[in-house]
This record gives structure tokens, sequence and C-alpha cells, in this order.
């Protein structure tokens, strides 16, 4: 036990890494020891509230099992099962064999080598991921959550709502259509603590709650009604509910449809886009009786046309979707999922009726649209085939009624920041894109972004990436192609792995498939314990717990919730580690450092924060963790908000503006 820590008796905020809500903590040390972990009563969005999950985290700081000490493989047989037969080595032993080796590559080509990240450690992975393209390899992945990530509605989200997830506005909503498949049954799958008790709000003075989900699990339990359906058949309900209130309620948003959506955009008999001259679609003006572009002033723009344009007969797009949807009747849709018929008809008037259309809110001297409805999904109705369509075809029913980021439904979680009161930063913003279409201002996972779409191009990395137009930024095939490349016109082969907070072989793939891989390529695991990973690396690190680190960033949806305050906590150790455990940023600035890449990982570190000017950081400098952190605060927040501030007051919190939460108006 350190010498500070000995006949101590303190409580030290932190932040827990439990799961992606990343609550706001504080953690009581008597003696060097931690004994409690609690909610911190000064975050404003969890009120001081923790679930049992997140008070267990003792459990991991002091497991027997914990990895101490780094080791590496005697036995060269590598497979689920087999006994590497580890040998303990010591730090300087394991940098040095690292280092050899990835100077060879990054001479040779250092597309070889490969990162694989977990996504619960997106609060420390910004280094390991500069890193990786200072190197000057394309070739990075978060893997965590694997199959039973929701990616579907990560995409969906942000062509509709230029946000990574939906929250469902519980201040304001009335009526929760819930696709199951969320675990705590409040439509979302972040910021679960204050999603609860604001759920719990909502309810308690009326809120309707429905649930359609295949078993009466946790959101079936805290629900008014539950309606079961046959797994993977969301997608022809909320369609035959889209006819419904397109072709026989006539319940939807025409304002919305013809001024916030590409439904008024004229399509041609091959499907795509009618375009002028000048390249961009066209909609139809009913008064002038011509086709102009979409960013045109418009007399009235036609929702519901059928004009003859340079001899060949075009349609609006909501004119097709219309006709599509005759199709999925209340009938057709009963059959295929088992909700009966009569009930898709009742469920879908009650949401067309509780969504308001053409009712207004005033909210701090603004007036907005009113449509207190939401639709959760999220993993139920990706966790199947076509699993973008699904997320579509729910999103659709929102779309209909009028709903972007608008009071009472379901606002992305920090579409839009206007910034710190002092400095107006973090500020960014959605913004109109390509062809008029949605363009996030923020996404969760930098570069990339499912919108505007990469144009297929030959791919260099071995995720193929390039050839997936529509994706949220990230591909299932890093763990697949490296194993025949030239089969996917890749000409090299990578030949080194980093992993961390990922068990990757059980998560992505068939474990078997995915284990051939770490059998072909030399692999680094950064680890708390040794697992089924582990057991294809030839070197183990011992990772830190989240309890004996400092992350640069543990707010990276600052901090989750679409509502109430914004709020950037810091996590901090508050007890030093049990053994050798180093977290893993600092041991990637010191490869950096040993590989001569000092200059091109700062530089890259300067783009990935966005650090200011006055602030970035100096190219042949060596900094520290706890450095590039306070860079961030006092580059984002103003020279008082630096690292020191954030440890002695555990985070910086202000209101979040109706026009950064219900920014579509705006």
């Amino acid at each position: 036990m350190p010498a500070n820590q000995a006949h101590d008796d303190v409580w030290i905020p932190t932040v827990c890494n439990l799961c992606f809500s990343f609550c706001p903590i504080r953690v009581h040390r008597v003696d060097g020891v931690v004994v409690k972990i609690e909610g911190n009563p000064d975050d404003p969005q969890t009120q001081g509230r923790i679930c049992a999950k997140g008070q267990s985290g003792i459990n991991i700081l002091y497991d027997p099992g914990r990895l101490n000490y780094p080791v590496k493989r005697t036995n060269p047989e590598k497979g689920f099962g087999v006994d590497p037969k580890w040998q303990r080595i010591s730090w300087e032993e394991a940098l040095t064999t690292i280092v050899e080796r990835l100077g060879k590559i990054r001479a040779d080509d250092p597309r070889k080598l490969l990162l694989f990240v977990g996504v619960t450690s997106l609060n420390y992975s910004s280094v390991p991921q500069s890193f990786t393209m200072a190197f000057g390899s394309p070739n990075w992945n978060f893997s965590g959550a694997g199959v039973h990530c929701a990616a579907a509605k990560h995409f969906i989200g942000c062509l509709n709502n230029a946000a990574w997830v939906c929250w469902p506005d519980f201040d304001y909503c009335d009526y929760f259509l819930n696709f199951g498949g969320v675990p705590v049954g409040t439509g979302a799958y972040y910021a679960n603590n204050a999603a609860a008790r604001k759920m719990a709000e909502a309810r308690a003075r009326g809120m309707r709650h429905v649930v359609i989900d295949p078993y009466r699990g946790m959101a079936a339990q805290s629900c008014d009604e539950w309606i079961p359906i046959r797994p993977g058949t969301d997608a022809v309900v909320a369609l035959a509910m889209a006819n419904l209130l397109v072709n026989e309620y006539h319940l939807y948003d025409r304002e919305f449809l013809e001024e916030g959506t590409n439904a008024p955009y004229l399509v041609g008999a091959d499907g795509r886009y009618v375009r002028g001259q000048d390249g961009k679609p066209q909609m139809w003006d009913e008064v002038e009786s011509r086709a102009k572009p979409y960013d045109a002033a418009f007399q009235k723009i036609a929702l519901e046309a059928e004009p003859v344009i340079d001899g060949q007969k075009a349609s609006t797009a909501f004119l097709l979707i219309s006709e599509h949807l005759k199709r999925y009747t209340p009938e057709m849709a009963s059959e295929i999922s088992t909700i009966p018929a009569d009930t898709i008809r009742r469920i879908a008037r009650e949401f067309g009726e509780a969504a308001r259309i053409g009712s207004t809110i005033e909210l701090e001297g603004n007036t907005y649209p009113y449509r207190p409805i939401a639709v959760g999904l999220f993993r139920g109705a990706s966790a199947h085939k076509h699993a973008s369509l699904n997320a579509m075809a729910l999103e659709l029913l929102g779309a209909l009624a009028g709903v972007r980021a608008t009071p009472g439904a379901y606002p992305g979680l920090n579409a839009r920041s206007l910034g710190h009161p002092d400095t107006g930063l973090p500020h960014y913003s959605p913004k109109v894109g390509l062809d008029g279409m949605l363009e996030t201002g923020r996404w969760v996972i930098p570069p990339g972004q499912p919108w505007p779409p990469v144009y297929p191009e030959k791919p260099d990395d071995v995720g193929l990436c390039k050839l997936s137009p529509a994706s949220w930024g990230q591909s299932s095939l890093h763990t697949i192609v490296p194993q025949d490349p030239a089969r996917y016109g890749i000409d090299y082969a990578p030949e080194f792995a980093f992993t961390m907070n990922t068990n990757i072989v059980m998560s992505v793939a068939n474990p078997k498939q995915v284990g051939e891989l770490f059998r072909k390529v030399f692999t680094v695991n950064f680890n708390i314990f040794l697992d089924e990973t582990t057991e294809f690396a030839d070197i183990v690190l011992p990772d830190t717990c989240y309890l004996e680190r400092l992350d640069i960033e543990a707010d990276w949806l600052a901090n989750q919730g679409a509502r109430g305050y914004w709020s950037y906590p810091i996590r901090q150790p508050v007890v030093e580690p049990v053994g050798e455990q180093r977290q893993v940023p600092e041991v990637f600035l010191e490869i950096a450092d040993r590989l001569g890449m000092r200059a091109d990982l700062n530089m890259v570190l300067n783009g990935y924060f966005g650090f200011r000017e006055g602030y970035q950081l100096e190219p042949d400098r060596r900094y520290t963790v706890e450095e590039i952190a306070d860079h961030r605060y006092r580059s984002w927040f103003g020279d008082k908000f630096d690292l020191a501030w954030f440890k002695k007051n555990s985070l910086l919190t202000w209101p979040r503006k109706a026009e950064e939460i219900y920014w579509d108006p705006h």
C-alpha cells in the first residue's frame, strides 16, 4: 500500500466503466482499500443513483484471478483449451519484443498492423486508435459489442436523427411504443440510470407504455400493455401500421414530410431521383406547375404529384411509398407476426392520435412542433437479417408523425452542442448535406460516419469498409479477410494485432473462424483476466481496472441522456494498481516514442481531439495521459477548468438548451 493511502478515509469521485452508461460515481477508500461504490450526488443526470452492477466494481478490482504481470507464450500451438504455457516476463522484455516487430512492419508495410478495441474502452481508445493511424494502418476496429450491438440502429439513427441513438423524451412523452430489445425497458441503451428514473416519472404522470416483444422481459414488466410477437417480424408490423396511418387513417404530418424529408422528391421510372441540369434532386411546385431544385423557393411543394418531365413520367417519393405500403395489410402482418389484425389497427390509431399532429409547445421562448410519441428500438429489431431495413421501417412510423428532435418524441443523444457558456466548445450541429440529406455534426467513431456515403472503391483495409457506402463506420470483416486477403483483393497479409478490452473471438462471429486469424498473426492482448482470446495471444499485458486509471475522455456521449444537463465527469484512479498493471494509453505513448513516432502521433491526437490553437500538442514533446487530458479540458472549457480542477470538483455540468435538444427547427 502506498504511504499516502495508509490510514486514510476518503471519498474519491470517478466514473463507472461496467457498461456504456458511464455513470459518475464516488468511491470510499479506507486505509488504501476500496470498501464502497455509490452514485455521485453532484451529477444532475443520475442524481446520485447507481445500479447493482456499478456497486459490484469492487469485485473486479480485487478479483484473485486478475492478471498482475506480463506473460508470453512458450507453447507455439494456439487453440481453444490449449495451454499457452505462459511464462512471466518483464515489461521491458515485452516492450522490446513489441517494438522490434512493429519497427520491421512499419518499414515494410504499416497496413499489416491490426487494432481491435472493445466498445466500453472508447474512453481510452483515442490513443491506441491515433497510434494506429499515425503508424500508417487503416485497420482498426471497435469490436467489443460484436453480436449484441444494435449497429443497424446507429446507421438509421444517423440518417434520420443525426445521432448515434435516440432516447425517449420522457418529460413530455404521452405514448411510448417499445419494440422490446432494451434490457431496462426504457427504450434507451445508454444513460440507463437516468432513463429508468425518467421513465418512472413519466408513467406516474400517465404516459402509456406499449411493448411489442417476443418475451415478457424487463420491458414488458413495466408496461401498460404487452403484445407478444414472432421474433424477427417487427418490420411487417411497422409497415402495416404505416399503411394504416397513410392510406386509411390519414394521420400523418404533411407539413413535416414536405419541408423536412425527401418525400416530395421526384423519382423516375428507374427508381432514382429526377435531377436537374445542376445535378440536384427535383421537386414539383403545384402553383407554378414545374419541377425545381429541392433547395429553390417554392410557392407550394407537391407531396403527391405524377408529372411528365422530358417525356418521362415521374412520381413523388411519398406516392411511391404510399402505394408500396398498401401490400402490408393488418391481416398480412398478423399472419406473419401472430399479432391480431384488430390489435395492429388499434395500436396504429392510438399511435397516430397520440402524436397530436399539428400541435405546438412553447419552450424557452421558442415554438416547437409537439409530438408526444416515441418508438423504442434497439437490439431487439437489429438481431436479425435485414436489420437496417427493420430499423428503417420502425423509424418510418416516427417520420410520418413528424418526429425529428421534437418535444415528446425521441431526440437523438447529443446531436447538437452549442458548447460551454465560457467558450462555446465543443460546438457541433447537424447540417444539410449531399442532396439535401441530413448530415451529422458529430459521430461517435471518428473519422467515419454513415452519411454522406463513401463511394465504393478498391479497399486497402481488411474491413473492406470502402465497399460499404452505407455503414455506421465499422466492419465485422476485420477478422475474416486477413485469413485469405488475396481472395478479397487485398495485397498484403496482416502480421501483428493489438486487442484490448474485448474477448473478440467470442463476440463477433463463429469463434473457431475468428480464432484462425489469431493463429496466424502475432498478437498482443491487453487484459485484466485470461480469457478465450488470450489463448490465441503471444504476449498478454496486464491492463488497469477502471478504478486504477485516469482516462482522457470518460464522457464520450457527454454524458448521455438526450436532455437535462451536459455532464463532463472525470475518471481518475482511486487506488494504485494491485500488481504491475499499466494503463493502455501510456503503453502506446511509450511504444510510439521507442519507434520514433512521437511527432506523428501528436499530430494525429491534435486532430482527433480538435485541440484549438494554443492547446495543441508540440511535435517533439512526450506527453503523459494526464497532460493530454489537461489539454483537452483547457482547450474545450478554458484554463480555469484544467485537470486539477476536475480532480477536485469531479465533473463540469451546465443545462442543455432547448435549441440543442430540439435542434431541427433551428
